[in-house]
């Protein structure tokens, strides 16, 4: 995919990388850093509806819908590489393995959605942070999780917050009491996680919703024979 033309692009974190008041043209490829989506109250309250994390199409929707809905944020520094939407939709028309994987990515999307509404619906401040915690780390890849190793997790205590719907404050309070419990240790953006059982069972985390590793059986995503385009 990275052999279509594209422009490699550096965001500054905090810089805005897709707005919801243009119509891109463009498909934002996260080669390096994190980004996140969100949308915004007209009184300025901000919800924070995704992380994306490298490899990810930050604006997949794009590739069959005209208007953007929602705004891109740069959480780190951002190295993103930026593919035409009209050359994205031919490769997809004329391969079949790239259309499968390019669904793939947005059903694995709406599965998170699922989850986030659950999340913030239903779960107490504990669980709600936790399981943030539990899937971020997951989607790096991550899922056997080495007691006491160092993890870079960027987002700020505002971020999560956004993300869970919780203050800053009340995000806060409940890392310090996962750290007096002994579950995590955190010095800035670095977590270790010294009872990743335990994290998991607060936060009724089960990773199945991510569907790491989970293709559809009897579907070849390599084969493209005979998906020649019309």
């Amino acid at each position: 995919m990275l052999a279509l033309p594209c422009v490699l692009r550096i965001v500054d974190k905090r810089r805005s990388l897709i707005r919801n008041d243009n119509t891109p043209e463009y498909g934002a490829i996260i080669l390096k850093g994190f980004s996140f989506g969100h949308k915004t109250t007209r009184d300025g309250l901000r919800q924070i509806v995704s992380f994306h994390t490298p490899g990810q199409i930050v604006n997949i929707q794009q590739l069959f819908l005209k208007s953007f809905d929602h705004e891109i944020h740069a959480m780190t520094k951002c190295e993103v590489a930026m593919i035409p939407l009209s050359a994205l939709r031919h490769l997809a028309l004329s391969r079949v393995s790239i259309t499968m994987a390019l669904f793939a990515q947005a059903m694995v999307e709406s599965s998170i959605y699922r989850q986030w509404m659950l999340n913030v619906g239903r779960r107490d401040a504990r669980s709600r942070v936790a399981h943030l915690l539990c899937e971020f780390v997951v989607r790096l890849g991550d899922e056997g999780i080495a007691p006491g190793r160092a993890y870079y997790i960027p987002m700020t205590q505002q971020q999560i917050g956004d993300a869970v719907g919780l203050t800053s404050i009340h995000v806060n309070r409940v890392l310090r009491a996962f750290i007096n419990e002994g579950v995590l240790f955190k010095k800035g953006s670095e977590v270790r996680f010294l009872k990743w059982e335990k994290l998991q069972d607060v936060a009724g985390f089960n990773s199945r919703y991510l569907h790491v590793g989970d293709p559809v059986e009897g579907v070849d995503y390599s084969n493209d024979a005979g998906h020649q385009r019309q």
